[in-house]
Order: structure tokens, then C-alpha cells, then sequence
């Protein structure tokens, strides 16, 4: 049980370390004040819930790092000879969101997680769910009116 487990919370560590990177990032590439507050209170967020899911990790007896070595990017936003506008970062943002929830609906989807890991990634999956649901605003609200 601890294997499999083990392997789950590394799957998030990873997604979540992407996510923090990403939100970083794209706060780097808007102009709007409010998008890079909004980007880095995520940043922030994901730093949390790694380091949650570390610890939880780390008490079922987790070697310190072990979710580096397979880190997988589910962040791709733009290079930087690329013209990025709020519209372009939110939408990569909600992509890389949309990695985040399917990794959260998987994870709780493991019939074998003891109780307490599977009430940290649940309430986890939440604030996912709740950032993804924010920026999916955003980016329809940033979405260039059509022209008549």
C-alpha cells in the first residue's frame, strides 16, 4: 500500500512543482497588476500543497527528492521571442490547470489510500478546482471581443 501511495503523492509533488513554476512564469509575462497578484497567490498556493504532500510523503517513508528524478511538464507557455498577451498566458494557464485536475481526479480515484492522505487530497483537489474555475474566468473576461 505504501508503494502505491508513495507513488500517487509523487505524481502530485511533481504536478504541483510544475504549477508553481507556471504561475511564476506567467506573473512574469502580464502586465496587468491584478493577473500577477493573481499568479503568484497560485504560485504560492501549489508551494503549500507540495510541500503538504511532501510531508505526507515523507511519513510513509519517502527518500527526500524522490519526485524530481520524474518530473513530467504539464506548463509549456510560450518562449521568450513569443508576443504574450493576458489572453495567451491565461489560456496556457488553464491548460496547465486542466493537467492539475485530471492528476487530482486520478489520484482520487486509488481505492488503496488510507484515509488521511485520500482527506489531504481531496480538500487539495478543491482549491485545484477552485483556481482552475478563477482563471477560466479570467480568460474569458481577457477574451478579445468579437468584431461586428
Amino acid at each position: 500500500m505504501n508503494e502505491k501511495t508513495l507513488a500517487v503523492l509523487e505524481k502530485l509533488i511533481t504536478v504541483c512543482k510544475d504549477c508553481e513554476g507556471g504561475f511564476q512564469l506567467a506573473a512574469d509575462e502580464v502586465k496587468s497588476s491584478g493577473l500577477q497578484s493573481l499568479f503568484l497567490g497560485y504560485s504560492l498556493q501549489r508551494s503549500r500543497l507540495s510541500r503538504d504532500l511532501e510531508e505526507a510523503a515523507s511519513a510513509l517513508g519517502r527518500n527526500a527528492g524522490a519526485a524530481e528524478a520524474g518530473a513530467a511538464r504539464t506548463w509549456m507557455l510560450p518562449d521568450a521571442a513569443a508576443t504574450r498577451d493576458e489572453q495567451t498566458v491565461l489560456s496556457e494557464c488553464e491548460r496547465g490547470e486542466d493537467a492539475a485536475l485530471a492528476a487530482y481526479a486520478s489520484a482520487l480515484e486509488e481505492t488503496e489510500l488510507p484515509p488521511a492522505i485520500r482527506t489531504l487530497i481531496a480538500g487539495q483537489a478543491v482549491e485545484v478546482k477552485n483556481a482552475h474555475a478563477e482563471v477560466r474566468s479570467r480568460r474569458t473576461r481577457f477574451a478579445p471581443e468579437e468584431k461586428k
